[in-house]
């Protein structure tokens, strides 16, 4: 038993149990998404490791549910909590969220998957360390994108679906099931078309860019465009704002900790710069997020007002 493994395993779930208990006072659907989140994740990483085989995980991990560790669950499950709540306090609409969401999400993984399987976290099969983006295949950030967007998209449909109907909310709990064949429908293709167009260890790159290129045009949009809403959420939200972003300040800076200690500042500069950025771009997130908040404060006082007159 490594203790850097304990180290990690019980600080993901001491931060999962705090998310869960804010979640339940904010109430029963909030809790149950997240909890839905958390075996969405589960779901994923079996499955994924089941039908395609492309990566393991360490045996070194403490917690798991067969291949899948109880840790990277809770991550996942915090990490699209996260970018849902952030979406929706930039005032993105529904029909775009699923798409802001899962960029948020990816520019994490983007960010630490290369570190992390020189940590030895995971181990992607058949693929060298200098092949893909440092030894992550593009099949892996592509599959990223429609991880999230599965379950934002079920979610918040669900959402809507519950309202006035609370009994409906305990659905939310079948939600990981239809997202794994959301994403499903996508990788698919990807994996039989990959050895074709770009055979490669790690190839793809073309595919993920078109898809990358799509999600992000959608987001901008989203983003700066004229079709914006209000910005809120907080009512229909899993976690907080200062939760979200400190979840992902947590995932930046420990994998930023573990390059410098592993020596990747000389080794491989390049990923540690991106790394770096991608950290140092959570503060005009944030701050744009903020803003937003905050100009939307005295609208929605004189709407309240109004509705009350």
């Amino acid at each position: 038993m490594k203790p850097e493994y304990v180290v990690l395993e019980l600080g993901v779930a001491t931060l999962f149990t705090a998310a869960a208990l804010l979640a339940l006072r904010r109430g029963r659907l909030p809790f149950l998404e997240l909890i839905s989140a958390a075996t969405f994740g589960l779901l994923l990483e079996e499955g994924d490791q089941l039908i395609f085989g492309t990566y393991h995980y360490s045996p070194d991990f403490v917690a798991a549910i067969d291949r899948a560790p109880l840790a990277i669950g809770l991550t996942w499950a915090l990490i699209i909590a996260g970018a849902m709540r952030i979406t929706d306090a930039l005032g993105v609409r529904r029909r775009y969220a699923p798409f802001v969401d899962s960029l948020l999400a990816i520019s994490l993984d983007l960010a630490f998957d290369a570190i992390a399987i020189r940590v030895g976290l995971w181990t992607w099969r058949d693929i060298p360390l200098v092949a893909g983006w440092y030894g992550v295949p593009a099949g892996n950030f592509y599959a990223w994108l429609f991880v999230t967007f599965g379950f934002s998209l079920l979610t918040r449909w669900l959402r809507d679906a519950s309202r006035g109907h609370p009994r409906r909310e305990w659905l939310q709990l079948l939600v990981p099931i239809p997202a794994f064949g959301l994403l499903l429908l996508p990788i698919v293709p990807f994996a039989a078309l990959r050895p074709i167009l770009d055979p490669s260890p790690g190839g793809g790159w073309a595919m993920f860019g078109l898809a990358v290129a799509v999600f992000g045009a959608l987001t901008a949009w989203a983003i700066w465009g004229t079709d914006r809403g209000e910005p809120d959420g907080a009512s229909d939200a899993i976690i907080g704002l200062r939760l979200a972003f400190a979840t992902r300040l947590a995932i930046h800076v420990i994998f930023l900790g573990a390059g410098a200690v592993l020596g990747l500042l000389a080794s491989a500069p390049i990923l540690m710069a991106v790394a770096a950025g991608l950290l140092a771009l959570e503060i005009p997130l944030a701050a744009l997020a903020h803003r937003r908040l905050i100009a939307a404060e005295p609208r929605a006082t004189v709407k309240h007002a109004t509705v009350g007159a």
